[in-house]
C-alpha cells in the first residue's frame, strides 16, 4: 500500500505483517517483534500496543499493521527477518523477501467547489472512504473525474452526524497491484457548508 497526505508530502510505501505465532507460556507471553533489513540496516521495532491478534484457519495470527518506509522512498527490495522475542527473552526468527518493483502512480486530489466535490483522478479509480472520530467506517463511494454531487454521501443520517474525516483510496482499472491511499482530510471543510458548520453569531444589544 503506498500512503500521501492531503499536502502532496512524499509518498510512503505501508507494509503488514501476519505472523503465525505460538508460545508454550501462551501468547500473552511474547513481548516485541522486530523487522530487520540487514542489507541497509534498517530496523522496525513493534510494540505490543502495535499488534493484534486475528483469527485464520482455525487459529489466531499476530498481525502487525502501518509499518512505514522513509518519506519519498520505497521499502528496499531484498531479504528481511521478522524477530518474535517473549518476556523470557527467547526469541525465535523468519525470514521473507520484497521482490515486487516499486510502483509508480499519481495520487488524486480533491477540492470542494460551488458545494460539490471536485475530483483531480490520478493513475487509478478513486473510491471515497469516510470514518468516524473513532475510525469507524461509516460508507464509501466511488468517485468519478470532475465534479461529484455531495447528495449521495449526505444522504447518510451516520455520515452527516459523525464523519470526521475521509481518505480516497485507488487501484488500477484492471484490480491488480497495490492500493494507494491520500488523506486523511478534514469532514468538516468538504463535506458541510460554513453554515451547517459553525454556530450562528448573535449580536446582543
Amino acid at each position: 500500500m503506498l500512503l500521501q497526505s492531503p499536502d502532496e508530502t512524499p509518498p510512503q510505501e505501508s507494509l503488514s505483517l501476519a505472523l503465525d505465532v505460538t508460545d508454550e507460556d501462551g501468547i500473552e507471553d511474547l513481548e516485541a517483534v522486530a523487522l530487520v533489513q540487514d542489507a541497509e540496516e534498517l530496523y522496525w521495532k513493534i510494540r505490543r500496543d502495535q499488534w493484534e491478534w486475528k483469527p485464520f484457519g482455525g487459529s489466531k495470527w499476530l498481525v502487525c499493521s502501518g509499518l512505514l518506509s522513509r518519506p519519498g522512498k520505497p521499502f528496499p527490495r531484498g531479504e528481511y527477518r521478522v524477530v518474535v522475542t517473549d518476556m523470557a527473552g527467547y526469541r525465535a526468527e523468519r525470514e521473507f523477501s520484497i521482490r515486487a518493483e516499486p510502483s509508480r502512480v499519481t495520487f488524486p486530489s480533491i477540492e470542494r467547489k460551488d458545494g460539490k466535490l471536485v475530483l483531480r483522478p490520478g493513475s487509478g479509480s478513486t473510491l471515497l472512504v469516510l470514518t468516524s472520530s473513532t475510525g469507524t467506517l461509516l460508507g464509501s463511494f466511488p468517485l468519478k473525474g470532475g465534479e461529484n454531487s455531495l447528495q449521495p454521501i449526505l444522504a447518510s443520517p451516520a455520515i452527516r452526524t459523525q464523519a470526521k474525516e475521509f481518505f480516497l483510496y485507488s487501484r488500477a482499472p484492471d484490480g491488480e497491484g497495490p492500493i494507494w491511499v491520500k488523506g486523511p482530510y478534514e469532514g468538516s471543510k468538504f463535506l458541510f457548508s460554513r453554515e451547517e458548520t459553525e454556530y450562528p453569531v448573535k449580536k446582543v444589544q
